[in-house]
């Protein structure tokens, strides 16, 4: 299976700010997936990675990234310190930590794991579902989190 190879100065500001990353992410989590867990038995062989959904968030592109290892949030802060990312995110009720990231072919990004344990699932059709019943609260908590964020009045 072939890669796409994205540079780390990927651009994530404008419109199409997400769907870069989403690209740049696909490709980069894709190649972790085989070098890292391709008969691994803690990943899910009926799996695939695969981009949730994208949205611009107060500025900063946030996706939904389903592994066959594990379902994460994921959040792009740009040229932001790292102060101004935050440290956990309150997920439908769950307080869950942010982990700064740093890898090869995609901008330094933070990450959030929605679902730690997805070798259970029996399909991608499961996945998918579950996947995207957490993208509403993780984007949610995103926005809620992000510096100058003012609740509507």
């Amino acid at each position: 299976m072939g890669f796409a190879m994205y540079p780390a100065e990927v651009p994530h500001s404008g419109a199409d700010g997400p769907a870069r990353l989403a690209a740049a992410a696909y490709a980069a989590y894709e190649r972790v997936n085989v070098e890292a867990f391709r008969g691994d038995p803690v990943a899910n062989p009926r799996l695939v990675v695969e981009v949730i959904a994208t949205d611009l968030v107060a500025g900063w592109p946030a996706l939904v990234l389903l592994t066959p290892w594990t379902l994460n949030g994921l959040i792009f802060p740009g040229d932001a310190a790292d102060s101004e990312i935050p440290q956990s995110l309150e997920i439908a009720g769950t307080p869950r930590p942010v982990f700064l990231i740093t890898m090869p072919d995609l901008p330094r990004h933070a990450s959030v794991n929605l679902v730690g344990d997805v070798s259970r699932w029996s399909s991608p059709e499961q996945a998918r579902t579950v996947a995207r019943s957490f993208v509403a609260p993780f984007m949610a908590a995103v926005a809620v989190a992000l510096p100058g964020f003012e609740e509507p009045a």
